[in-house]
């Protein structure tokens, strides 16, 4: 049976125990909690005390630094992990930059084993996603005035239509033969050029 080796940040500990019991519960894989913590700060005082996790599970909204501002931090302590967003967010702008800053989904707490856990696998064999905030931003984008349209380069107007296709973001990157990261800030500029606002406040 595989193992994967997952952390969790959020300041609940209601839904941490409430994931991880829901994880447990798999027959298909087992899930190895090897990283929890409740918050950005918190999981910087384990770093050198627990194994290094495949995947990490994110909230959004903590106390101190927020899920978003915390994923670069992540990253740095760990380059090669992949983060999922899990949170009961529904701001679209917030969902939007969660993906921009680098997480690779977004899952809204209490979505179903089953989902989830292919979620997770296929974030893990290379695939990311476009939440659907961003899909929809990009496409009321392109139904602005021709003079907003003709903004975008060919190879910015090619990375829209792929994700308006449904094209992952690693199937994109690698269409224009580019990183996930570098196809990220593309899409940033992109959002800047159709005047979409990515910009969102939190509070904590």
């Amino acid at each position: 049976m595989r193992t994967i080796k997952l952390g969790i940040i959020d300041d609940s500990i209601f839904c941490r125990n409430l994931t991880k019991l829901q994880l447990m519960n798999v027959d298909s894989v087992r899930f190895d909690f090897v990283l929890e913590a409740e918050s950005i700060a918190d999981m910087e005082t384990k770093v050198n005390q627990s194994e290094v996790p495949s995947l990490i599970l994110l909230d959004i909204m903590m106390p101190g630094i927020d899920g978003i501002s915390g994923i670069p931090i992540i990253k740095a302590l760990y380059p090669n992990v992949h983060i999922i967003m899990l949170s009961d967010v529904t701001n679209q702008s917030i969902i939007r930059n969660s993906i921009l800053a680098g997480a690779y989904a977004f899952v809204k707490k209490g979505t179903n084993t089953g989902d989830l856990v292919r979620i997770i696998r296929d974030v893990l064999a290379g695939k990311s996603y476009a939440c659907p905030e961003l899909i929809k931003s990009l496409f009321f984008g392109l139904q602005k005035p021709p003079q907003d349209r003709r903004k975008l380069s060919e190879r910015e107007l090619l990375i829209v239509h792929q994700l308006l296709n449904g094209l992952s973001f690693a199937k994109i990157a690698s269409l224009i033969k580019t990183s996930i990261e570098k196809l990220q800030e593309l899409i940033k500029r992109i959002l800047i050029k159709l005047n979409i606002s990515n910009q969102a406040k939190f509070s904590t």
